[in-house]
């Protein structure tokens, strides 16, 4: 058994053996032919992923800071963050402390994102941007793109779209392109099964023209910045490249799993865990409609000791997760993606539910 035990958590997920030795591999020049080619294909293998022709930057910093580039390059006006749980909120008090006019139209924590609401707040006219995050780690709540993707383009279709998918990109099918996403965000440390502490993003044309009309984005956040380094396929500054190694592992990976086997491997982990969960007679926490692939968000009606139970899972070598925040204890969540197939999944419930006869 490792010294470390494996993790069960939303993020950071588990690192496969195969990426880790990746991120091994010796270093190379930023400003050489090596490096470029590596991005090229890291790009493109991306593309691929979230089906889509925009600008793909990789930038090596968590996606926190990729919540302010979304907006510093775009919001003229102001922007309107729908708000459902932990890290949307977060995202709401990072444009408010930017300066920027900003409004939340709220949901219950456990739910997706309604449309007729959202449509109300769009209807005011008071906005050019719209922020949102898909799959809520903290509640395990995910929106219908499709839904709301119909509405923009419908009612809306000048409001530049940003999405946070840190927790599904890589896990769950998103059509970038045909949907309409303008930015669409992710860090590497869940459903890509990479470490933390690097990030990725796809960035539409129109955006990029939007923020040639946005004046005072600084240097390291503007979208400019970036794609004058990616025609070179370099990066502004010197990225993490141990990371990029990693993501070439995972690309190959999931080229080899292929897409849709992946997005149905997830869609299949989700159902088993939802199904573990009723067996011992527990609750979900989020709404049947918005029901993330990517992680199950339990709520502990049956009054688990999800200490105890995480004591005891940690001497077997595995490291669970015991809520987030204010739901700590009250609800938890278990993660099925990225590096996580269904045979550990099984293994982990497995063992889970041997340690639920000892408590």
């Amino acid at each position: 058994m490792s010294d470390f035990p494996k993790l069960f958590i939303p993020g950071p997920t588990h690192v496969s053996d195969d990426i880790l030795q990746s991120l091994s591999t010796p270093q190379i020049g930023h400003r050489t032919p090596e490096i470029s080619e590596l991005i090229d294909y890291l790009t493109k293998g991306i593309q691929e992923i979230l089906y889509t022709n925009n600008d793909i930057y990789l930038v090596s910093h968590a996606a926190t800071g990729l919540w302010e580039m979304g907006t510093k390059n775009s919001v003229k006006k102001g922007v309107l963050h729908a708000v459902n749980g932990a890290f949307s909120s977060k995202w709401a008090l990072s444009s408010e402390l930017s300066g920027f006019y900003t409004e939340r139209v709220d949901f219950n924590w456990g739910n997706g994102i309604d449309i007729k609401e959202l449509d109300k707040y769009l209807s005011t006219g008071k906005f050019d941007v719209f922020a949102m995050v898909h799959n809520e780690t903290s509640t395990g709540a995910m929106s219908d793109l499709n839904a709301i993707s119909n509405l923009l383009k419908e009612k809306y279709p000048d409001i530049i779209w940003l999405v946070d998918a840190v927790s599904s990109m890589a896990g769950v099918k998103i059509e970038v392109d045909s949907l309409g996403i303008d930015f669409l965000l992710s860090s590497t440390q869940k459903a890509w099964g990479l470490p933390a502490g690097f990030s990725i993003c796809s960035v539409s044309q129109r955006l990029i023209e939007a923020s040639s009309n946005i004046d005072n984005k600084g240097y390291f956040l503007d979208l400019h910045t970036y794609r004058k380094y990616y025609l070179k396929s370099q990066t502004p500054t010197t990225p993490s490249i141990p990371h990029m190694f990693g993501l070439k592992t995972m690309i190959e990976r999931i080229k080899f799993e292929g897409l849709e086997n992946r997005w149905k491997r997830h869609i299949d982990m989700a159902k088993y865990t939802r199904e573990w969960a009723s067996s011992h007679n527990q609750l979900l926490f989020t709404d049947e409609n918005a029901l993330s692939y990517t992680l199950t968000c339990i709520d502990n009606v049956q009054n688990w000791d999800i200490n105890k139970i995480n004591d005891i899972l940690l001497s077997k070598g595995l490291r669970m997760d015991r809520g987030y925040g204010k739901f700590k204890g009250r609800a938890f969540r278990i993660p099925h993606m990225g590096n996580i197939y269904m045979d550990d999944l099984k293994e982990y419930l497995k063992v889970f539910s041997e340690v639920l006869c000892q408590i």
